[in-house]
């Protein structure tokens, strides 16, 4: 624990930072601290507890039993002593004390006489205040008493703690809804259009291009097409894990969905050499969201051809076993170890396999399929393929959710 010195400096700002970080000055009273000094109270059979804040120039009581929750100032505070000791400190008789005896909760209301108080820490480490039982009478503590005051002022700092982990927590959330905010305002939007433009200027609409400026706005459009669907990734997570994003409900078959999602992926297969083959048994109806479907099957679908050999194959089957329809999507390529197939489905995971295809992602869709699969009641899963390659599999009840709901 740091202990400053009394008065100015650094340090003391430093200190006094620390009591104003805790944001309860000034705040109204709560069970969490009362009950403490109500034990206080008992435990130590004395009349009078508190817990007081001391700040740049006043005593603030934060709670009180026994006696008003008093504002004091600094200097005719028994608080301020307990920091410049540093340590429990014990007064027999105020009264006797020349350090005491004058101040006003001595000499009046509620006429202290003994008086002890243990410092107490905030989580940075420096002294912000006390825990104070008193008495109209002089006495002493025993030892055992004087273990229990101890004991009940480490309670105190972990509620301290509380509301500084609680304060973090949405200073992180604020902190990533103004991220997302400028993610999906500041420059998905623009990043649209600059993608829109150079794919025009691509196109030769405006006029042929020379070989080396074809190439490198190729390039452009290409770089710009991969932060937009970062930019989506980033939004549809945000979205889904505050559950801001509801599936659209309707009578479907995953056939139609299989289809949809293989057509999606059809240039980035000619592209990478690699054929997509399909085989759909038993095309049961199933109750879900067609869009979402179709994204889950698409991530899926681009991230086999993206470890695929050339003139390598993806192969595709979707069929129903009972109340569960089921679509696995398996490649040929280097496979995923065993110890890390769970790890894939964590945002920002990736996994470099030597000869992949970078597909212009962050390591979100199969975070967000997971969600998909998982809003709609099912299981998402990956495992290692017979033969090498991976084999990812997609169950979905066919009755669906039965309500239309946010994700997660």
């Amino acid at each position: 624990m740091v202990d400053p010195p009394e008065g100015g400096g650094a340090r003391e700002g430093q200190r006094v930072a620390s009591v104003r970080a805790l944001r309860l000055l000034n705040t109204p009273p709560e069970d969490r601290f009362d009950r403490i000094t109500r034990v206080a109270r008992d435990l130590l059979d004395v009349p009078i507890a508190m817990i007081t804040l001391v700040e740049v120039d006043r005593q603030w009581t934060k709670s009180a039993v026994g006696a008003p929750a008093r504002e004091l100032p600094r200097n005719k505070s028994f608080s301020s002593h307990v920091l410049a000791a540093g340590k429990l400190l014990e007064v027999f008789d105020a009264t006797l004390d020349e350090r005491f005896a004058h101040f006003p909760t001595v000499v009046g209301e509620p006429f202290v006489r003994f008086y002890a108080g243990q410092p107490i820490a905030a989580p940075s480490g420096y002294l912000v205040g006390a825990l104070c039982v008193a008495d109209r009478v002089p006495r002493r503590l025993d030892s055992r008493q004087r273990r229990s005051l101890r004991d009940l002022a480490a309670w105190v700092e972990l509620e301290y703690a509380v509301p500084r982990s609680s304060q973090w927590e949405r200073d992180a959330e604020r902190a990533r809804r103004d991220f997302v905010s400028v993610v999906s305002h500041e420059l998905r939007t623009p990043l649209t259009s600059i993608r829109g433009s150079l794919e025009l200027i691509e196109s030769g609409r405006f006029g042929e291009l020379t070989p080396m400026v074809a190439k490198l706005v190729g390039i452009a459009a290409k770089n710009a097409g991969r932060m937009v669907r970062l930019a989506e990734d980033v939004v549809d997570l945000h979205l889904m894990q505050r559950g801001k994003l509801h599936l659209r409900l309707a009578t479907l078959t995953l056939p139609e969905v299989v289809d949809q999602a293989v057509l999606a992926v059809r240039d980035v297969a000619d592209r990478a050499s690699v054929q997509v083959e399909v085989s759909c048994d038993d095309p049961a109806p199933l109750r879900g969201d067609a869009d979402r479907l179709v994204q889950v099957l698409t991530n899926l679908l681009v991230n086999a051809v993206n470890v695929s050999p050339p003139q390598g194959t993806v192969t595709v089957h979707c069929g129903t076993d009972g109340a569960w329809a089921e679509c696995s999507v398996r490649d040929h390529g280097p496979g995923i170890p065993q110890g890390q197939l769970d790890e894939i489905f964590e945002p920002f995971v990736q996994f470099e396999v030597p000869g992949q295809r970078r597909n212009g992602r962050a390591g979100l869709g199969l975070a967000i399929a997971g969600g998909i699969v998982a809003a709609h009641g099912g299981h998402l899963g990956a495992r290692p393929a017979e033969g090498g390659g991976s084999v990812f599999e997609v169950s979905l009840p066919t009755t669906g959710p039965d309500s239309d709901r946010p994700w997660w």
